[in-house]
């Protein structure tokens, strides 16, 4: 399944790459330029933004001893809202996707009792807006649950843990959960994004796979219709992270021979994944495709990692061609945009910046480029 350090985070408004979409290719026009803005000390990440402008990511609460939890920054402000989680002695709140009215799900860690002791279980939680307490959404009351996506009819996806330490996909419409169908012989299929008609798109690991770590393929769910979505040159590893209003969708996936430990950022579109050919490095690494909005413009990470941070730098997709997105700004010393994680349908796009101190130390924080007009 996904690494858990490559969460898609989405702006209601994102869609899936279907028939219309642009091939990657090696001309095209200039993408725009940006102006960079920097989150605070506080932030160390952006996960995503809506139509409005609010932000969603995580940081340092010091309300709450420094404790990494998530937070909504509103539309023309600085200040980070930290989110309460529900209920008492929970903690580590992390908002995965912001729909344009403001209302925020993600996951929460709930401590639970069990003999001996105490674990820690992850739970979905709704936020109704900025600084608001959190509700846990009640999926799976007595298990792990968590919610990747909602839009702007409150149409929340997710994935739950059942028995036999499998997986499952569901959607909930107003209080009714429903669950969505796995892929037959599954044990683990996840919804994972989905758009403002609904149409939810995730993965699902692939029974008797030959790839280290199991097979997988991306999958789509149209009324309630399952549909896979295809491999990256006869590869046996994919995955849909987001979706659009136009039905395009974009993920990562590998080609023959790979496992997820080199995986290209991709646009699906014919039951086929397509390449967006976005800067690669000299040793494998992982690419990803984690936002699309209204146009078609895509960001996501590249497969290069430059530093010792772990975080790859950033990209943006548009009119057939992949751009660094460090190459758009004024350079800016010892700070690097790393990858991207939400675009608006204004141009604006969110993610985590590398900062390197004097003394050569790492730290993060987030970022948000607003394209600069062009005269």
């Amino acid at each position: 399944m996904r690494l858990p350090f490559r969460i898609a985070v989405l702006a209601a408004g994102a869609v899936t790459m279907g028939v219309g979409m642009a091939a990657p290719s090696a001309a095209a026009a200039p993408a725009p330029q940006y102006r960079l803005v920097l989150g605070s000390a506080k932030t160390l990440e952006y996960r995503g933004i809506n139509a409005r402008g609010d932000i969603i990511g995580v940081g340092l609460d010091p309300a709450r001893f420094g404790r990494e939890e998530g937070f909504v920054i509103k539309a023309g402000t600085t200040t980070p809202l930290f989110l309460a989680n529900p209920g008492t002695n929970n903690q580590n709140s992390v908002p995965r996707s912001i729909n344009d009215q403001g209302v925020a799900v993600g996951n929460y860690l709930k401590n639970v009792v069990v003999p001996g002791g105490a674990v820690e279980i992850t739970r979905p939680a709704i936020w109704p807006g900025p600084g608001s307490a959190g509700s846990d959404l009640g999926v799976n009351p007595t298990g792990s649950a968590d919610a990747f996506g909602v839009n702007d009819q409150q149409q929340i996806v997710g994935w739950q843990g059942g028995g036999h330490t499998s997986i499952t996909p569901w959607q909930r419409t107003g209080t009714t959960v429903t669950d969505l169908p796995p892929l037959g012989g599954s044990k683990d299929t996840e919804a994972l994004g989905e758009n403002s008609n609904g149409v939810v798109v995730g993965d699902a690991a692939v029974p008797g796979g030959t790839l280290p770590g199991g097979d997988q393929v991306a999958l789509e769910w149209a009324n309630g219709k399952l549909t896979t979505l295809g491999q990256l040159n006869g590869g046996a590893w994919s995955e849909a992270l987001a979706i659009n209003t136009a039905g395009q969708a974009v993920g990562s996936a590998s080609p023959a021979g790979s496992s997820l430990l080199d995986s290209h950022a991709v646009m699906f579109s014919g039951g086929k994944a397509i390449d967006l050919n976005v800067p690669r490095g000299v040793n494998q690494g992982t690419a990803h495709a984690t936002a699309i909005n209204t146009a078609g413009v895509i960001v996501g990470d590249d497969a290069v990692f430059p530093d010792v941070s772990g975080i790859s730098n950033g990209f943006v997709y548009r009119n057939g061609h992949a751009t660094d997105l460090n190459s758009l700004i004024k350079p800016t010393p010892n700070v690097r945009v790393g990858g991207a994680t939400g675009i608006n349908d204004a141009g604006v796009i969110v993610g985590t910046a590398v900062l390197t101190a004097p003394d050569g130390m790492v730290s993060s924080v987030g970022y948000e480029l607003l394209p600069i007009p062009t005269t």
